[in-house]
């Protein structure tokens, strides 16, 4: 368990495409004219996205968002997320797991080809294996390396079969094999793939590349050999953008379809008739952690006493323009295994109060703090990074929040550098801070008590809760395993190692023409493409 630290708690993984340079093609200013004209369109016509400018293609090696979810559309894994982020077959019809996780076998999707029409293998995906084994840091690193720095070997089977094994146990996620399979024809070794910024990108998906003019557009048309369901659209220009502001311009100025939304601000686009807003929750929790080497935190009627004082609803609506979503545990809502049932807290002042009554708080008018039986007020540092000011806002408001409760909030706003050698040496009472959690739902980096995990830095050791996540680490069936991830959460709300806030909502904006059944999520924007529809425009 002890090297999931840094595996789990990252951001949302950023794909990159193999890109080449090619022949001069037709000028973007026609294609822009096409949208620009208001012409009738429909589903034959093209869906006009931006990209931000980037620096590669290549998905191993890509750190660009806009490029991330356009390579969704070129690239698959063995397996794919649904909409409610439970793996589902993609390039592997199905799959085996050894009773320890050790060992998965998958069986592969046959007459799948790559866009060349070369036939996709299981040499395949042993190579790009090797190719992310190979992510050690410098030039020869990847941001898909910690999906396999765990991998032993791989083996080419018969009948179209690859195993995979793992170092040691406790691996049952299949969310570790959803990373983009590389074409092995297509490189002379592993390491070339980590040179490979310019080559013409080749994949398995939906959609293929067609065009490519280097700091102007790509051009995908549908992959007619593709294994499942045609789209309806089948031309997408991808037009590259110097920055996010330039792609919301574009739109609008009538330039693209859609753009992501910056910030909280996107309810301004309401007014517009001709556009239409799709929010959805992002994987960035916001929580306030309690260090439990700090006698006062270790009181859980101190720590409830807080969660039921501090109006959540109240600081979305005002910090956050409403756009993020309550969540008492760092598990989506969106989630498959979100159990509803286990929410607990909501803001009530009169249960907060008596939480501290009953642990023998009391308070002496007029002193508007409680005090224990020795007369000390309750009194807490919280600890906010001073650079971001959403998270000082949000600490002012906890901090008015919990005045009414009877509790003192000193805040200590600090530099970077400060917040993180406070945070890891257990200077706090109190933090507030944020995860962009990892697609793959392993809680250990945060709450399991091992001392390899460092991003335990509030001191949180519970041995049921440790059971809970080992048994989720090697729990291969799904039942099982979402059962054992409602008692993780069960235990979260009954000890509180963390106060979840909220998870923050994105949106993407798009142009009205684009129907269908149009569902942004936040590992892929263009979620369920195949079903999306250019509708008639009027003149």
């Amino acid at each position: 368990m002890k090297k999931r630290g840094f595996l789990f708690c990252i951001c949302l993984i950023f794909i990159i495409v193999l890109a080449a340079g090619c022949e001069d093609v037709e000028d973007i200013q026609n294609i822009e004219e096409n949208v620009n004209s208001r012409r009738k369109i429909n589903h034959n016509n093209e869906l006009l996205i931006p990209v931000t400018k980037f620096e590669t293609l290549n998905p191993i090696m890509n750190t660009d968002n806009s490029i991330y979810h356009l390579n969704m559309l070129i690239y698959e894994g063995l397996l794919k997320l649904d909409g409610n982020q439970q793996p589902q077959s993609a390039l592997a019809t199905g799959w085996e797991v050894s009773t320890d996780a050790n060992t998965w076998t998958f069986t592969l999707r046959n007459n799948v080809k790559w866009h060349d029409d070369s036939p996709f293998t299981a040499e395949d995906v042993k190579f790009t294996i090797d190719v992310l084994r190979l992510s050690k840091g410098g030039k020869e690193s990847s941001i898909y390396g910690f999906y396999t720095d765990r991998i032993k070997e791989v083996k080419v089977l018969q009948g179209n079969k690859v195993s995979i094994v793992f170092d040691s146990g406790a691996n049952a996620f299949p969310e570790l094999f959803t990373f983009p399979i590389l074409p092995k024809h297509k490189f002379k070794s592993v390491q070339e793939v980590y040179t490979a910024k310019n080559l013409t990108p080749v994949g398995t998906g939906l959609y293929k590349v067609n065009e490519y003019h280097k700091s102007r557009y790509i051009k995908l048309v549908a992959n007619s050999d593709y294994w499942g369901k045609q789209p309806n659209i089948k031309t997408i220009f991808a037009k590259i953008v110097p920055d996010k502001e330039t792609a919301l311009t574009s739109l609008e100025a009538n330039e693209v379809a859609l753009a992501k939304s910056n910030d909280f601000d996107w309810e301004k686009y309401s007014e517009d008739q001709t556009l239409k807003i799709y929010e959805h929750m992002t994987q960035e929790f916001e929580f306030l952690g309690f260090n439990f080497k700090r006698e006062l935190m270790q009181n859980k009627n101190v720590r409830q006493a807080i969660a039921y004082g501090v109006d959540r609803q109240a600081l979305i609506n005002d910090i956050y323009l409403g756009h993020a979503t309550v969540s008492d545990v760092p598990i989506n809502p969106d989630s498959w295994l979100y159990d509803e049932n286990e929410k607990k807290y909501g803001y009530d002042l009169t249960r907060a109060k008596n939480s501290l009554v009953e642990n023998n708080w009391q308070i002496k008018y007029p002193n508007p703090y409680f005090e224990n039986e020795a007369g000390q007020k309750l009194s807490l540092h919280l600890l906010v990074n001073s650079e971001n000011n959403l998270r000082v806002r949000t600490a002012e408001m906890i901090k008015n929040h919990l005045k009414d409760v009877g509790i003192e909030i000193i805040i200590d706003k600090v530099s970077w550098e400060e917040y993180l050698s406070r945070l890891y040496s257990n200077n706090f009472d109190m933090v507030l801070g944020g995860w962009q959690l990892s697609i793959i739902p392993d809680l250990s980096f945060a709450l399991y008590s091992a001392s390899g995990t460092t991003n335990n830095f509030i001191g949180f050791s519970n041995p049921e809760m440790d059971n809970l996540l080992v048994t989720a680490a090697v729990t291969t069936d799904a039942q099982k395993k979402k059962e054992i991830y409602s008692a993780i959460q069960g235990k979260i709300t009954e000890e509180l190692p963390y106060f979840g806030l909220f998870f923050k909502n994105s949106s993407v904006v798009i142009r009205d023409y684009v129907g269908g059944d149009v569902s942004p999520k936040p590992f892929n924007i263009y979620y369920n493409i195949e079903n999306w529809i250019l509708e008639d425009m009027e003149e």
